[in-house]
């Protein structure tokens, strides 16, 4: 009995091992034009093992977050690179194009037994809903939007400010944290979590140093 126990062990050790490394490599997928793909969504796992920490969730909830984060924009594979990778702003017709990036995400994802997957979607689909119910796609307001959602919020902005894309150039971490803390014209203090907000204020400097550590 002993040895059925430990082979059987080792089997789901064997499969939850080969899910994580399929979790992985579909992280990439969405950013897989992008050379900084790899780090950032080590970067990104790491700032939501963070924020879980300091939220208290559980440790089994908290590891499939950590897995899950990086999945959030996989819905990019379906806009258009014309816009994707457009050097210079959005129209406002291109805009709307960028935002489905969510519900196509969330279609991907949609139906998975795997709690990996069901995390990885509700990332994906709620990451661009904000605090006070002006983001898209469903305009959630509050602890309607469910976490993951609200934990990927503050991550993206910090983390999208911070690196270099088509169309900016790499702001500082003090330049960020002011715009995070403080807002600017893309964004304002209430469009996060006050909660999650806090653990950033206090916690910036391992932001950074996640950043830094992960920029390469």
């Amino acid at each position: 009995m002993n040895k059925f126990v430990h082979t059987m062990t080792d089997d789901t050790k064997q499969l939850r091992e080969g899910l994580l490394e399929a979790v992985r490599r579909l992280t990439l997928v969405a950013e897989y034009k992008d050379d900084d793909a790899r780090a950032h969504a080590k970067r990104v796992s790491h700032y939501t093992a963070l924020i879980c920490a300091e939220l208290g969730i559980p440790k089994d909830e908290a590891d499939v977050m950590y897995f899950a984060s990086p999945m959030h924009d996989i819905g990019k594979v379906g806009i258009p690179d014309s816009i994707l990778m457009k050097p210079g702003s959005l129209t406002p017709q291109e805009f709307e194009i960028m935002k489905t990036h969510t519900t196509i995400g969330g279609r991907i994802l949609r139906g998975s037994d795997s709690p990996y997957l069901n995390s990885a979607e509700r990332f994906a689909l709620y990451h661009h809903e904000r605090w006070d119910g002006t983001g898209y796609p469903h305009e959630m307001k509050g602890e309607d939007i469910p976490i993951e959602g609200r934990i990927m919020y503050l991550i993206d902005l910090y983390d999208a400010l911070r690196s270099r894309r088509p169309y900016k150039m790499p702001l500082s971490h003090e330049a960020v944290l002011s715009i995070v803390t403080c807002g600017d014209s893309r964004s304002r203090p209430e469009h996060i979590d006050p909660t999650i907000l806090e653990i950033f204020r206090c916690h910036d400097g391992r932001f950074r140093e996640i950043f830094e550590t992960y920029h390469d």
